[in-house]
């Protein structure tokens, strides 16, 4: 049993009388309000099909249906043509993003705040890397207990440390050696080319220790100098009615404030059909009842970055793919 064209229809006017009321959709409502030209016992009968084929589902407490992820991405994926904004969105777009502001951290913040306003979701936006961070000084600092802090700083002024815990066979003095041969060496050089094979037979196996510190430290700085998370109306997903559950609000809030998670719960929407992901498509469990759309922008024409809207899955899809689209076009062409 496929999806034919009278279950097509009935399917596309559930998932929209949804997204509009989150209230489960009866077939009394669906003759109602959508003219599809059969009775609400024939609706009833497409209703209880798509149940079985996995488009839709019944919560226990109610009669009606509401469509489960399988359902949402067949409507996701049979999008035509996008609503064009109206003229009032698109010259909010064009006012606050526009000539006046100087900077890509000016223009990204804007971005966001402006997203989530028009949305009335949260948005996301991933900042383009910049340039690959630079040495500008490696020190050793003591510490009590054969311990000391390695401190690692960046061209940009950038400072990550270490605490490192000293081998028996090495000193603080052997540790101030290195570092003095590495800021000799390595000074302004960028950070993927600090390479201990370069001097490890100098220095010998009693550095092992010391090369995982300067692991961790390059790993931390080129973190902290690449992609940086904006955050817009993160409160937004209070005003949702599937998430008055406080335990489901906290759980999503928590993944808001993890900017690690928010990378990949965005990376993964970009790789998706359409850079959607819906519900269970989502790497995360806390956010299984959400979906993410992302778009991809270019600042400065070279640089690569992301947007994204986060929402429960009843979200007005058509919508929020076509203001994403806009505003990282604008963006780009900027």
């Amino acid at each position: 049993m496929g999806v034919d064209e009278r279950k097509r229809q009935v399917l596309f006017s559930i998932v929209r009388d949804y997204i509009q009321t989150a209230e489960p959709v009866g077939s009394r409502t669906i003759a109602r309000r959508y003219d599809l030209g059969v009775s609400p016992a024939t609706i009833r009968n497409e209703m209880a099909d798509l149940e079985e084929l996995g488009y839709l589902e019944q919560p226990h407490t109610s009669a009606g249906r509401v469509p489960s992820d399988r359902g949402y991405r067949f409507y996701v994926d049979a999008i035509g043509g996008l609503p064009e904004l109206t003229s009032a969105e698109a010259a909010l777009v064009k006012k606050h993003l526009g000539g006046k502001l100087r900077g890509q951290e000016l223009m990204l913040e804007a971005t966001a705040r402006l997203l989530s306003i028009l949305t009335n979701y949260t948005s996301i936006v991933i900042t383009p890397a910049q340039a690959r961070p630079k040495l500008r000084l490696l020190q050793v600092i003591p510490l009590a207990d054969h311990r000391a802090v390695v401190m690692m700083v960046s061209d940009n002024g950038v400072v990550a440390n270490e605490v490192l815990t000293i081998p028996e066979n090495l000193s603080f003095d052997d540790l101030a050696e290195i570092c003095a041969y590495i800021n000799y060496q390595y000074n302004n050089v960028s950070l993927d080319r600090l390479q201990f094979a370069d001097f490890s037979g100098r220095m010998s196996a009693r550095i092992e220790a010391f090369e995982r510190a300067m692991d961790s430290l390059i790993a931390n700085l080129e973190r902290r100098e690449s992609d940086r998370v904006v955050l817009g109306g993160a409160t937004n997903i209070l005003n949702q009615p599937e998430f008055k559950d406080v335990a489901k609000l906290r759980a999503i809030l928590r993944v808001l404030e993890e900017h690690d998670l928010v990378f990949k719960l965005v990376r993964t929407s970009a790789s998706n059909p359409a850079s959607i992901s819906i519900g269970a498509e989502n790497p995360l469990e806390e956010l299984k009842e959400c979906s993410i759309i992302t778009a991809t922008y270019r600042f400065g024409g070279l640089k690569t970055g992301h947007i994204s809207i986060l929402g429960p899955t009843r979200m007005e899809y058509p919508r929020v793919i076509a203001l994403l689209s806009f505003v990282s076009r604008f963006i780009s062409e900027s």
